[in-house]
């Protein structure tokens, strides 16, 4: 399984999607705790709606990109900024600072694609702290899985990582919470 997430689905950064991919020991599943990892300075969160793919995929035009979508679920990504920042100076891969194990808070219910139209709302502490829109995306679902089977086969269980349109810095004691419509996707805490 791949996890993919795209990086300027909310910013004017290149001209298709930019992405990094990251290794399944990064999956935090469950709703269990995001445990800040000793050493790697400041940590920030994005919140994200996710594809699951439900089919191979190479080639896909992005009329037929809808079929290779299972559904959609609630994503947090977590970055060690301090090292990216580190990384990008030195000009170094990122995979320290993005792909650490439980870096990819994923939901485990995953709702019907269509889902995905109603939105999905981040809250810290209860209190609403971001919206992820679909009208608010660069690309298209549809033009994102379109343009990643270009790259590579994607396969059955490939987890996207749509994009954050916002990022927040990462404190112990602090509570997550991502819903789509009327459904709580994720919920919880970090330590």
């Amino acid at each position: 399984m791949k996890l993919i997430t795209i990086l300027n689905n909310f910013n004017e950064e290149g001209a298709t999607p930019r992405y990094y991919l990251k290794a399944d020991t990064a999956l935090l599943r469950n709703n269990d705790a995001f445990y800040i990892p000793d050493g790697v300075g400041r940590v920030i969160a994005e919140p994200h709606i996710v594809l699951k793919v439900s089919r191979l995929a190479k080639y896909i035009g992005e009329r037929f990109a809808a079929r290779c979508i299972e559904g959609v679920m609630g994503g947090v990504a977590f970055t060690a900024i301090d090292k990216l920042d580190e990384a990008r100076r030195e000009g170094l891969p990122w995979d320290e600072a993005v792909g650490f194990d439980h870096s990819s808070a994923l939901s485990l219910d995953t709702l019907p694609a269509e889902a995905i139209a109603e939105g999905a709302v981040f809250y810290i502490n209860g209190e609403e702290r971001a919206r992820i829109a679909l009208g608010d995306m660069r690309y298209t679902p549809d033009h994102i899985v379109s343009h990643l089977s270009e790259c590579m086969t994607l396969r059955i269980g490939d987890l996207i990582y749509l994009g954050a349109p916002a990022q927040f810095e990462t404190k112990a004691g602090d509570n997550y919470r991502l819903t789509i419509g009327d459904h709580t996707l994720l919920n919880f805490d970090i330590k």
